[in-house]
């Protein structure tokens, strides 16, 4: 039977092979601007540079610093191993399951993930050391608690008090030593501190299983938690007496521009916000891949000792103190291994450093592979060696990731960079991940959970490292990008300091999850200034808007209001800075009237009933139309008249930054005029604006100056005048062409 012609044949596939050839053309395009910066060598910091000593480093950075992290680090893990080492006489003593056990051990982990944030948003508030010293305090207090816990429920809140303590201790001191050690050496202090947490697990289980033996009975473990609480404290006094807080991103600013930049004089930055850095971190490649990477293989390094403890209890009956020396010795090749990689990664980095992180993934795997080795081997002697030696694979890849992690982030954001880490850690590997382990280990045992959590967890990270590892120069030039412009702009402020601008954009990137649709943005605008911006359909221009608003976190680049940075700011905050737009679409409360849409929007403010009736006022008064329609359900008011509700509640605001996306769309003419002359009002008393508009005539006739887009990227920066004068240009305005269509 014949198959019926397609009549529409030859033109669909005409049509097809057009659509096709235009998104080949399209994604060529967008290939050629998605370019990455990746600078030389020389502008890279440390790449290129001298060997360092560790005496000269530590001559030049202090000893505090490093000192009290390795000893608290230290502390921190021994509290840690003792809950390991003492797991199966905490859990004959309470009655617990393998599940149940491994469930309350790791809730220390989930307090120390929900602490680190809120301790990296209180780091970049107070002085560091004020944190390091009152989280120590509260640490040596949740020891005496556990050493005290009457019930599982008691031992759960110290559990979980002493994970909190634990907290600050990565992004605190990950952003101490990265602010206070020169760059050429601080990957070796970066290996001293990592090394406390093999040095933890080394004298933790010989420490906590010699008290527990030496005070005898079933509740010996609690003497272990009592006897740590007396150091814990001890360096938290020393922290109030001996730490000192470095310049942020001192080492970075003064190699990169020669000199420090303060920011004194400019009133301080905005607050950082923690979604915003989260936000921003994920868009930098090598943190997310290494991130993704740390959370794989936590699943390993939190499962591995508590299970292995097991192991050795229930399947060859070692006690207590036997446990604990066993595990001391399992944890020397790793420290070794740290003394060793650290020196080595620093020279490796001031070669190529997109090695150090392919050989951190290396080492990852490697430990996996030697640890599943060893669930193989029935004598506990090469069990034992073939797990020790897996140790030291694994203190090589840690070694690696507090360094990468300051050379990719920039230092403003550092202590929410390093407080990200645990939240892959001990989150998604750890806690998610013990609780399968721990209930595969209760119906099969130990061995067989390692078996199937071990070889996942390993390859995965080991992946995800190298996979990362081929951004980092770009990630790096991005950081070094930032400085260079910060001190660019901070001279030309210094040189003219009444001709900062309201606002400014530059070297803007932004993007949809991984679709790229701002490129490269540089715009400023002055004080009292009104700018068009212009641009057909999809060119970009609502996206600029949400970027510059905060509804949008960019991938590279600087926001500044007044010369103030913006970039890590949420929109809560640039708000209450200034920055206040007029979306377009619908922009009130319908079922409000229009004065309490005005006070509505007036929630926020901290302004007494007298200042807030005076705003109000104001605002309305520049609305004739809205003279007998202040009761008025705003649903019941014509388009035009909803468009002036939703302008006046932003003007109640006194904004520094006026947005209006899309002042005249849909509307009449005569709404439009009205509409204008307010726009007129507000531009002779000074009001800076940024307005989109399709109308053309219409953004010629209130503009000083427009900015016209077109796929991302601005085509045109001028006056006015200057873009009548651009036929192109207003064809593709009016007509929704794009250069090289007719």
């Amino acid at each position: 039977m014949t198959e019926p012609a397609d009549p529409g044949g030859p033109r669909t596939a005409t049509l097809t092979a057009a659509v096709l050839a235009e998104e080949s053309r399209r994604q060529e395009a967008q290939s050629q601007r998605s370019e990455p910066l990746v600078l030389p060598d020389e502008l890279l910091p440390a790449v290129g540079a001298a060997e360092l000593s560790v005496r000269e480093t530590l001559r030049r950075g202090g000893w505090a610093i490093v000192t009290l992290a390795v000893l608290l680090v230290v502390i921190e893990q021994l509290s840690r191993e003792t809950t390991n080492v003492l797991a199966p006489d905490i859990r004959a003593y309470f009655g617990l399951s393998d599940t149940g056990l491994m469930a309350l051990a790791s809730f220390g982990g989930i307090a120390l993930v929900l602490g680190a944030v809120p301790m990296a948003w209180l780091a970049d508030r107070v002085p560091r050391k004020y944190v390091v010293a009152g989280s120590a305090g509260g640490a040596a207090i949740c020891l005496v608690g556990a050493a005290l816990a009457g019930n599982t429920f008691q031992l759960f809140l110290a559990y979980s008090g002493i994970g909190l303590a634990a907290a600050y201790s990565t992004p605190v001191f990950g952003s101490l030593i990265s602010d206070g050690y020169p760059l050429e050496g601080r990957g070796r202090i970066f290996s001293l501190h990592a090394m406390a947490t093999p040095l933890g697990l080394a004298l933790g289980p010989f420490t906590a299983g010699s008290i527990a033996t030496l005070a005898g009975g079933a509740e010996g473990w609690r003497w272990a938690y009592l006897a740590l609480a007396v150091p814990v404290a001890v360096l938290a006094i020393a922290a109030l007496v001996f730490l000192r807080e470095p310049v942020r991103g001192r080492y970075e600013q003064e190699t990169v521009t020669g000199e420090v930049l303060d920011q004194s004089d400019r009133g301080g930055e905005l607050p950082i916000t923690i979604g915003t850095a989260f936000a921003r971190m994920k868009k930098i490649k090598t943190f997310y891949f290494m991130c993704l990477g740390i959370g794989a293989l936590g699943l390993a390094l939190i499962t591995v000792p508590l299970q292995l403890t097991l192991l050795l209890r229930d399947e060859y009956g070692y006690g207590a103190f036997t446990r604990g020396w066993i595990l001391s010795l399992c944890q020397i090749p790793s420290i070794v291994a740290m003394l060793i990689a650290g020196r080595r990664f620093d020279r490796m980095y001031r070669v190529d450093p997109a090695r150090t992180m392919r050989v951190a993934g290396f080492a990852i795997v490697a430990y996996g592979v030697l640890t599943l080795v060893a669930l193989r081997l029935q004598q506990p002697a090469l069990l034992l060696v073939c797990y020790a030696l897996a140790t030291a694979f694994t203190g090589m890849a840690l070694v690696a990731i507090n360094p990468l992690v300051a050379s990719v982030a920039p230092y403003r954001l550092r202590a929410q960079a390093f407080a990200i880490v645990p939240i892959f850690t001990f989150l998604m590997g750890g806690f998610l991940g013990a609780l399968v382990v721990g209930a595969i280990s209760d119906a099969h045992g130990q061995r067989v959970a390692l078996t199937i959590a071990v070889p996942v967890s390993t390859v995965a990270g080991g992946y995800l490292f190298h996979r990362g590892a081929r951004y980092l120069r770009q990630d790096i030039s991005r950081a070094v990008e930032e400085l260079l412009e910060e001190q660019e702009e901070r001279r030309r402020i210094a040189a003219d300091p009444q001709g900062t601008p309201v606002l400014q954009v530059r070297n803007l990137d932004f993007s949809y999850g991984t679709v790229q649709v701002l490129f490269g943005i540089d715009l400023e605008v002055a004080r009292g200034e009104v700018l068009a911006l212009l641009g057909t359909n999809g060119a970009g221009k609502s996206s600029l808007l949400r970027v510059i608003s905060g509804l949008g976190i960019p991938d590279r680049g600087v926001i500044r209001l007044n010369g103030r940075s913006l970039t890590y700011a949420e929109a809560e905050l640039r708000f209450r800075a200034g920055v206040v737009q007029l979306r377009g679409g619908a922009g009130v409360f319908p079922e409000l009237t229009v004065t309490e849409n005005l006070r509505t929007a007036l929630l926020t403010t901290d302004l007494s009933p007298a200042e807030a009736k005076d705003r109000v006022d104001r605002a309305l008064g520049r609305f004739p139309a809205l003279a007998d329609a202040r009761q008025c359900r705003a649903c019941d008011l014509s388009g035009g008249q909803q468009q002036m509700v939703a302008l006046a509640m932003t003007l109640v605001h006194e904004p520094e930054l006026l947005i209006i996306d899309e002042l005249s769309l849909g509307l009449a003419p005569v709404v439009v005029q009205e509409l204008l002359a307010v726009v007129e009002e507000l531009k002779r008393e000074g009001t800076t604006m940024i307005i989109v508009e399709q109308s053309l005539n219409l953004a010629l006739s209130f503009a000083d100056r427009a900015v016209f887009m077109e796929k991302g990227r601005i085509m045109f920066e001028g006056s006015a005048a200057e873009l009548a004068g651009r036929d192109d240009l207003v064809r593709a305005v009016f007509l929704g062409e794009t250069r090289g269509s007719r």
